[in-house]
């Protein structure tokens, strides 16, 4: 067998493993994660001091332009800024849609909240506007942004799609953990996944699961289960491979993606966008407005 073909074997019989985890009888958060953790991130976590500029109009980053358009933003209607955190020196490109419902403040805000080093793994932040809220990662291996789509506006739903990232990143291997043999087996031995959307993937299990392991990280303990300890072998996997050098606050912004360059904002609606790897979109039906910021 050669060297190729074992590796292909091996990665379809993770994903394959992984799979036949899902869906799981038990679930430890039936509503869903955002009414048990996102109090928590507001009251536990702030963002650094961050500053903005926008640029002027008529040109925009080529991720941005693809995924606007993608998205049907009207033509001219782009707006982009440089987001500097003051524990990182370079800035970070936000795109938004003229009409998206978040506002670039509260884009920094949530975003600036994670710590720098889990930041990292994103290139660029974008929002659109939508009724309701969903998201999604662009993961593909020139790829790493986030795009919200809607009123997303609570710290879990970020925390979800920078987990896309970090499954996809994280290893540095070009394989995501979620389909890694460690995760696998931690799915076998666990008896629940976190929630009912964690139980339509592994990758989005993942992405739950990393939610869990910020507020893990943040206060010593997982709150609210209704099955204690059903997730320990997932939550051990996921921390002893990413705790210290992403989820742990500090750090450092050494491992950026550099932005993509600069073009003419301009494109078509409704673009095709064939080839391009999304996770998602992810849909969010159980966000508690009432501890949303605004700005």
């Amino acid at each position: 067998m050669s060297k190729l073909f074992k590796n292909i074997f091996t990665f379809l019989l993770a994903v394959g493993n992984a799979y036949a985890q899902l869906p799981r009888p038990l679930v430890n958060y039936p509503l869903g994660l955002s009414p048990v953790f996102d109090q928590g991130f507001f009251s536990g976590t702030a963002s650094p001091p961050y500053t903005v500029q926008q640029w002027a109009p008529g040109k925009a980053p080529q991720a941005c332009v693809n995924e606007l358009a993608w998205n049907n933003c009207i033509s001219g209607r782009a707006v982009v800024y440089n987001i500097t955190y003051n524990d990182c020196n370079k800035p970070w490109v936000m795109c938004r849609c003229e009409n998206a419902d978040l506002s670039i403040n509260q884009m920094a805000n949530f975003f600036g909240r994670m710590p720098v080093h889990l930041r990292s793994v994103v290139r660029h932040v974008m929002a659109t506007h939508q009724d309701g809220c969903s998201a999604y990662a662009i993961t593909g291996p020139d790829d790493g942004d986030i795009v919200m789509q809607g009123n997303c506006n609570t710290q879990s739903v970020w925390l979800h799609e920078t987990g896309h990232q970090l499954d996809a990143r994280g290893l540095g291997t070009g394989v995501g953990f979620s389909t890694s043999q460690i995760f696998t087996d931690a799915l076998w031995n666990d008896t629940c996944v976190a929630d009912d959307y964690g139980n339509t993937a592994p990758w989005e299990e993942f992405a739950q699961m990393t939610v869990v392991s910020q507020s893990h990280a943040i206060y010593g303990y997982i709150q609210q289960q209704q099955y204690p300890g059903c997730f320990d072998y997932q939550l051990a996997a996921l921390e002893n491979a990413f705790k210290l050098s992403y989820l742990t606050y500090g750090g450092t912004c050494t491992t950026r993606i550099p932005p993509t360059p600069p073009v003419n904002a301009v494109w078509k609606r409704g673009v095709s966008r064939r080839g391009v790897k999304r996770v998602g979109p992810c849909k969010f039906d159980h966000l508690v407005t009432t501890h949303t910021h605004k700005h």
